[in-house]
């Protein structure tokens, strides 16, 4: 999808699981080891609790449901198997203690703040919750990066509803002052970056990570459509003529 205009805005917001950080090793690990400790404590293999985890994860989030709390109970559930809060609480530090361990900046992603910066555009971050109020927000402040943001807004704890629902867009502009046709969002995902900032006027761009978007996500039927799809941030640059 090739962009038809010219984009004159003053704010750059981004998605992040999956748009800055690169999660896909950490989301894969993270279960991998859940399936394992499950495993310990149960008669299933780690291949089968394995298939329950992804099984679950895509119901939850589905809904809009991100507490790994609940996703675990749902998995115990799942597998018949009666866990205490003790272990439930257990089972979460543990898979975000993994998911730390493999989660990293996309390479595109520093020099790309950097000169978003340099040509005096103001940046944020819009993303959903992980589940728990802090969580996501603390994620982001150990990753490193909060300093080159203007504003994070974690959808489900800052705000009442999560992405795709305008109200988190809508904190958005209404930090920076600004109407939504001076501001562009950056996401990875059709169904839930794409809706919110386009009911508020902003222009949307989806970015391809992992090589995981393909022609058939984006057709007639998809409603509303993101301004443009590109392959790294480097090409936001010269959309913005950031260069």
């Amino acid at each position: 999808m090739v962009l038809n205009e010219k984009i004159n805005v003053r704010a750059v917001l981004f998605d992040y699981d999956d748009t800055i950080m690169d999660v896909s090793e950490a989301r894969n690990y993270a279960r991998q080891v859940i399936a394992y400790e499950l495993s310990s404590i149960t008669n299933f293999d780690q291949d089968h609790i394995l298939g329950v985890i992804k099984d679950v994860e895509i119901r939850m989030e589905s809904v809009g449901q991100f507490d790994r709390r609940i996703w675990f109970k749902e998995v115990a559930k799942a597998l018949n198997v009666e866990l205490s809060i003790d272990e439930i609480n257990k089972l979460v530090r543990v898979y975000w203690d993994s998911w730390r361990l493999r989660s990293r900046l996309f390479p595109d992603v520093m020099p790309t703040l950097s000169e978003l910066r340099r040509c005096g555009f103001r940046l944020g971050i819009v993303t959903n919750t992980d589940g728990e109020s802090g969580l996501k927000r603390g994620r982001i402040r150990r990753d490193g990066i909060d300093e080159f943001f203007d504003l994070i807004v974690v959808a489900g704890d800052d705000t009442k509803y999560v992405k795709p629902h305008p109200e988190p867009f809508i904190r958005a502009l209404h930090i920076l002052g600004m109407p939504g046709n001076e501001v562009i969002y950056i996401g990875d995902r059709v169904s839930t970056d794409v809706p919110g900032p386009k009911a508020v006027g902003m222009y949307v761009g989806i970015i391809k990570r992992y090589n995981s978007l393909n022609t058939g996500d984006i057709n007639d039927n998809i409603n509303p459509k993101p301004d443009f799809i590109i392959n790294s941030l480097f090409e936001l640059l010269r959309i913005l003529e950031c260069l």
